[in-house]
């Protein structure tokens, strides 16, 4: 007779031998994954603290954003700080400080001068380096511990040549160059590409034993000669606004091309103290060209995003230093990821080996990884020779100009002959570019008359202008692929017309419906993008680019405060304008478009394309007005029930049902709003909530009459009890987490 009740002990005894378990395992403390530690060792303070505090900022952005997703493989990563002071010396010196802590590799140094300083210590002492603005070639010679996310001075020098040779026509050039090994390799390089008869070189000393006056010596004597044509400055950052402002203090007005430092907001920053600047805005700006890594007013999706972030975060906009320290970070936690490393003290040295051999494999196209302004790998040389942009300052603000020079990587895409012949290819020995023509481009809004969710399209009303180099439309030969009603925009019909200067100005005026893509799962706390997007279908994206025309918007922050007869939103009650973003785009195709050379070859032809989004919110206040309340008061009502005494047993069963099958009306009348969603929205969530809990009402009601039934009244009461705080519990619950996950509405 107790054979029936032994697995009941049984069962017991395992959910007895499971709690004690769980209590053993609470009592044991949880000691977190250890923390991967990476130096950035970098200029924080001296002369180059300012851009040294950017690139630490932009290191931080992506490192924070690896950590909440998880850190690489479970382990946080963590920055520890070193800094140079700007100084080689104390960049050397910190060297074996690194080397004796658990840091794994670095992120540094900012500066050319204190990364060559400190590379023959990083060799020695085995530790893996990654710079993303250090240039000087000498860097990474014979040191497989030092890699660049970065031209070489000298390339750069090389590349500028070649732009000044064609797009300037070959002017005069003198060249004033620091007597260092920055100024000596960007001399190198320049000298190479360029016309010896059309170059004149100066050079002037650097450095703490410099003579004071070696700048001022150089300029003055340039400036008893003839006009140069263009002065192109070859020094390191540092440098170059004292070069700057002695040339233009001496009168000489002719075009200045210098290297990155010289297009950043902190670089006119500086030049806003000087009388001269104060008394007439641009003195020392206007005229000043810049090769550029990185521009923002041409670059994406992933860019612009890291740009609005960085902004909304340290108040500031970053520049070229910001996007390439965000680069390195990414190339070095991708090679923490690939490594696999032990993390543990007496692993240090095998790990640091590890992610060494893991930087050195990302060598390729094929092994590339994806930053910010394309695909990340180095050359043989552990350098990262990358396309160059030339920038110039236009009413206080640096762009894009208007032509440049672009390299051909797969000779496949066209034929070389053909196209030089045409002008669309430049040559200079075995190097070739495509001359791409920059368009400057905005998009206004005047009007968004209406967004239709069930039908997936929206109403807009909107401005359309493009700036560019050249007398032919074929810059403005683009479409709208969501345009619904193509009569709306006619290419070869602008609203207005005009040359400015060297540029050619179009204008469109373009209204009409939209198709749109919305996401829904947020509904009805959600934020939805109206996405106008155009291409050209005409010319390869390396002939044409479209920018983003930083000086004819009107650019604001996150959210734009704007009265309300001026408001394109105006009109949309249930909806709240958040921001308007610009982005450049690509088509990419796969097509061979009828050449033979690309029957076998797997590259893709892309085309221009230019993005502008408007990011709305919907105002679910009035939403919840409507829709919740009602469900709000069911939930009352339902909760109610578990209060009535047993004489009121039927009414306990019938009033979850009936609020059932209400509740099921409005949700079908919320469904019917959204037309045809193969998924659960935020809404139906609330809803599912209220149908589990008239369910839960009605199993308690029927088991408080089952009991009552069999005369355990007491057991009654305590699972009506239960219920009335389950029924609470869940409904505070569901209130929090919305809260929690939308907020409040605004």
């Amino acid at each position: 007779m107790k054979f029936p009740m032994l697995p009941a002990r049984v069962a017991l005894a395992v959910v007895g031998a499971a709690i004690l378990t769980a209590i053993g395992c609470t009592a044991i403390p949880w000691q977190p994954p250890p923390p991967i530690s990476i130096a950035v060792a970098t200029s924080l303070t001296g002369l180059s603290g300012a851009a040294g505090a950017e690139s630490l900022f932009a290191t931080k952005l992506y490192v924070d954003e690896v950590n909440r997703s998880g850190g690489v493989n479970g382990h946080p990563i963590e920055l520890v700080l070193f800094d140079d002071t700007s100084n080689p010396e104390v960049g050397r010196d910190n060297v074996q400080t690194i080397a004796d802590s658990p840091c794994v590799a670095v992120l540094g140094h900012l500066l050319s001068t204190v990364s060559l300083a400190a590379a023959p210590d990083y060799k020695v002492a085995g530790i893996p380096a990654l710079t993303g603005t250090s240039s000087v070639d000498a860097l990474t010679v014979d040191n497989p511990y030092y890699f660049r996310a970065q031209t070489p001075v000298s390339v750069q020098g090389r590349s500028t040549a070649e732009y000044l040779r064609h797009v300037f026509k070959t002017p005069v050039v003198y060249l004033f160059y620091s007597r260092d090994s920055f100024g000596q390799s960007f001399l190198q390089g320049f000298s190479e590409a360029y016309d010896n008869d059309q170059l004149i070189t100066r050079g002037f000393d650097v450095g703490p034993d410099a003579p004071s006056d070696s700048v001022r010596a150089m300029v003055d004597a340039v400036a008893g000669g003839p006009e140069p044509g263009i002065i192109v400055i070859g020094t390191a950052v540092d440098n170059a606004p004292e070069v700057l402002k002695a040339t233009r203090r001496r009168g000489i007005k002719a075009p200045v091309m210098a290297l990155a430092g010289a297009g950043t907001e902190g670089f006119l920053r500086n030049l806003a103290t000087e009388p001269e600047e104060k008394k007439q805005p641009g003195f020392f700006s206007n005229n000043l060209y810049a090769a550029m890594p990185v521009i923002f007013d041409g670059l994406g999706a992933a860019a612009q995003a890291f740009a609005a972030e960085y902004t909304r975060v340290s108040g500031s906009s970053p520049g070229w230093v910001g996007a390439r320290a965000y680069d390195t970070a990414r190339l070095m936690v991708e090679a923490l990821r690939r490594a696999g490393i032990q993390n543990r003290p007496d692993t240090k040295q095998t790990d640091r080996e590890r992610i060494r051999a893991e930087l050195a494999r990302i060598d390729s196209p094929r092994a590339a990884i994806s930053g910010l302004t394309g695909r990340l790998y180095f050359d043989s040389n552990r350098n990262m020779p990358r396309p160059f942009r030339v920038g110039l300052f236009r009413r206080g603000r640096f762009i894009t100009a208007p032509l440049q020079l672009v390299p051909v990587e797969n000779l496949e895409v066209a034929d070389l002959r053909e196209e030089v012949e045409k002008g669309n290819i430049v040559s200079f020995g075995n190097r070739h570019y495509w001359l791409q023509r920059v368009v400057y481009t905005g998009i206004d809004i005047n009007r968004v008359n209406r967004i239709d969710v069930k039908q997936g399209t929206f109403n807009i009303d909107f401005y359309l202008w493009m700036r560019f180099a050249g007398e032919d439309d074929t810059p403005a030969r683009v479409e709208f692929p969501a345009l619904l009603d193509r009569g709306a925009f006619d290419p070869t019909r602008p609203l207005r017309t005009r040359q400015e200067k060297d540029l050619s100005y179009r204008l469109y005026r373009i209204a009409g419906d939209f198709k749109a893509s919305y996401d829904l799962h947020d509904y009805p706390f959600d934020a939805q993008q109206l996405l106008l997007r155009f291409q050209n279908m005409e010319q390869q994206r390396e002939r044409i680019t479209y920018v983003i025309d930083t000086i004819g918007l009107r650019l604001t922050g996150e959210t734009d405060t704007i009265a309300d007869d001026e408001n394109p939103y105006a009109g949309l009650q249930l909806w709240r304008f958040i921001r308007l973003r610009y982005f450049v785009d690509a088509f990419a195709t796969g097509s061979t478009l009828g050449q033979p050379s690309l029957s076998d070859s797997r590259v893709k032809t892309e085309f221009a394309a230019f993005n502008a989004t408007v990011v709305l919110r919907r105002d679910f206040g009035i939403f919840i007005v409507k829709t919740l309340v009602p469900l709000f008061l069911l939930v009352l009502v339902v909760f109610a029930t578990l209060f009535f005494p047993e004489t009121l047993f039927r009414e306990r069963i019938n009033i979850p049902v009936t609020a059932i099958l209400t509740s099921a009306v409005l949700l079908l009348t919320v469904s019917n709003q959204l037309g045809d969603v193969g998924y659960t929205v935020a809404i139906e969530k609330i809803f599912y909530a209220f149908f589990g809990l008239c369910l839960m009402t009605m199993m308690s009601g029927y088991g408080h009459e089952q009991l009552r039934q069999r005369g355990t009244g007491r057991l009654a009461t305590v699972l009506d009890h239960t219920a009335k705080m389950l029924y609470a519990g869940t409904v505070c619950a569901v209130i929090i987490f919305f809260y929690r996950q939308y907020g409040l509405p605004q």
